[in-house]
């Protein structure tokens, strides 16, 4: 297991009770529910960010593709609006 470092962390005063009545519900303490949340955002950045990185890579795979017949304007909308479609899907846009 990893060493812990021990910060302070300002949380408005709302949420701080809002974790306080979450964390009697769940019997854990707050700190717990706070390393949980934190764990799963970095978890998302990290997700994101790899498919960002995916996503960019593929860039230029069609670029000596010779079978997209039709005018070359049509065929790159018809692509970016699926594309945009796809990112707004996966939610990273």
């Amino acid at each position: 297991m990893s060493r812990a470092a021990i910060q302070q962390v300002s949380v408005p005063d709302t949420e701080w009770r809002e974790l306080v009545e979450l964390s009697a519900r769940e019997g854990v303490p707050p700190e717990s529910l706070l390393q949980k949340a934190l764990s799963r955002y970095l978890s998302e950045v990290r997700r994101m960010a790899e498919a960002r990185r995916l996503l960019h890579q593929s860039f230029g795979v069609w670029k000596s593709r010779d079978d997209l017949g039709g005018d070359s304007v049509d065929v790159v909308n018809k692509l970016r609006e699926e594309w945009d479609e796809r990112t707004a899907r996966l939610g990273i846009e």
